[in-house]
């Protein structure tokens, strides 16, 4: 059982801002140009946080999104923050929404997150229009075999769910997506990692602060370093497949 969730640690905001994210809205901001979302689009902010990237699309784009995140406390305070816009408390894995409501859904940093990504996945499918985007940005692992080390540690992060790169992509093309674009933006990734250093002395006190002690932060960080985490972006558009 994860004892603590790292999206709702003030040291979190403290290194990533409102995104809670690497990179803040730079990727956010490349899935609009690339998949010419305006604001006449249903968009969906798949684990929305505090709100940050529904903000960010209504005023940049004028576009009305809406939010959902599993944490009544982000939720909360993205209804707090942002009142103009529709918030739900809910999972990827059961989305409320009727099949065929959206024309983009953003996950971004949040996919590494879902208890199950199967479902997830067939979930956003099941919401998108015909053609319809996914644009996701995640954490992944560039030395996947390590990767089952971190279920020995119990805290709800996206480092905790490093991606196999290849696996997801499988999964996505299985579900139906057709796979426009991924890139690697690792770098984005190491510039937040030297913010935390800076900020907190080491990775490993970084973790120890955002999962309030519940982990031991120097063998959490060890064992994401036998991980080698990296950070991408993947857009995808709905095919024809009909998953029922």
């Amino acid at each position: 059982m994860k004892c603590c969730n790292a999206y709702e640690s003030s040291s979190m905001v403290n290194i990533m801002g409102e995104t809670l994210r690497p990179g803040g809205f730079k990727l956010t901001e490349m899935g609009v140009q690339f998949c010419k979302i305006s604001q006449e689009d249903a968009v969906l902010d798949l684990g929305c946080g505090r709100g940050a990237t529904v903000n960010y699309l209504f005023e940049k784009h004028n576009i009305k999104a809406v939010g959902i995140d599993p944490s009544i406390k982000q939720i909360e305070a993205a209804k707090e923050q942002h009142n103009y816009a529709d918030f739900f408390l809910g999972s990827g894995e059961n989305l409320p929404f009727k099949d065929k409501s959206f024309n983009c859904v953003f996950a971004e940093c949040t996919l590494s997150l879902m208890d199950d990504l199967d479902s997830t996945i067939e979930q956003v499918y099941r919401v998108l229009k015909e053609d319809g985007w996914f644009v996701i940005t995640d954490v992944y692992a560039k030395n996947p075999d390590a990767v089952n080390e971190l279920n020995n540690f119990v805290i709800n992060s996206c480092m905790r769910g490093l991606h196999d790169l290849a696996n997801l992509e499988e999964k996505l093309k299985s579900s139906g997506f057709d796979i426009k674009l991924s890139e690697d933006y690792s770098q984005l990734l190491k510039e937040l990692l030297v913010k935390a250093v800076f900020t907190y002395g080491s990775m490993s006190a970084f973790w120890n602060v955002t999962s309030q002690d519940c982990i031991d932060g120097c063998k959490f960080q060890e064992t994401l370093k036998f991980c080698r985490p990296g950070y991408f972006i993947i857009i995808a558009r709905k095919g024809g497949m009909d998953l029922g």
